[in-house]
């Protein structure tokens, strides 16, 4: 458990340094930095919404936040489900995901995107948080899928 907390506190402590850099540079010059030329550009960007600027309430979208983080904790911490490394480390991903997102939310009002992959993919711009919640989720989608594969043959 100390390694998911350590890994939720550097992933938050990251994300809020790059989104930091990104306000104070490409924020205030309102240019593109171009990292892979047609590929991949560092773009300041503001989402006041959820995932691909879905809904709009600020209030709304901390209050889920907040559940969804708490739900999350609180299957991860409890001692009535016998969860695996995998699951945990995903969960953990979720937790700093949804954590990064949060502090920007309630103390800016909105995100701070910055990840421009739009000249390969017409695709949102998104940051680091973003990352860890789609890759956290992905992990214990894999992992579920995974486990069952794993009992069913088991069972022949």
């Amino acid at each position: 458990m100390k390694k998911n907390i350590i890994l939720i506190v550097a992933l938050v402590i990251i994300d809020q340094i790059i989104k930091f850099g990104i306000v104070n540079t490409i924020g205030v010059s309102n240019e593109s930095v171009t990292l892979i030329p047609n590929v991949l550009l560092l773009n300041y960007s503001i989402n006041v919404g959820a995932a691909f600027g879905l809904f709009i309430e600020r209030m709304f979208l901390i209050g889920l936040n907040l559940v969804v983080i708490f739900f999350v904790i609180k299957i991860m911490v409890s001692k009535k489900y016998n969860l695996g490394k995998t699951p945990k480390f995903g969960m953990a991903l979720i937790i700093a995901g949804g954590i990064g997102n949060l502090i920007d939310r309630i103390f800016r009002g909105y995100v701070i995107d910055y990840i421009d992959i739009t000249q390969v993919f017409d695709y949102p711009i998104f940051n680091l948080s973003d990352i860890c919640i789609v890759l956290g989720v992905t992990i214990i989608i894999v992992n579920i899928i995974v486990d069952t594969i794993r009992s069913q043959e088991a069972r022949r």
